[in-house]
């Protein structure tokens, strides 16, 4: 099945805000949210996805962190 035209955009320019992330950048679900235009639990799931790859690290009040990664 296709994604929504919507849900591509909003991918795109979330895909855009984390890939102009420098090490120690924070962002929340929120933000992601509010930059995408996608629905909060989605973000949240990026987010999520990313930290358990490693990429990220989510802090006790609910920002995630952009990681150093070794090179």
């Amino acid at each position: 099945m296709r994604r929504s035209l919507v849900v591509d955009a909003g991918l795109d320019k979330l895909q855009q805000l984390l890939l102009a992330m420098e090490e120690g950048d924070e962002i929340s679900a929120e933000h992601a949210q509010t930059i995408s235009g996608l629905q909060l639990a989605q973000c949240e799931a990026v987010l999520e996805a990313l930290a358990r790859a490693g990429l990220m690290i989510r802090r006790p009040g609910g920002a995630y962190v952009r990681r150093h990664l070794a090179e």
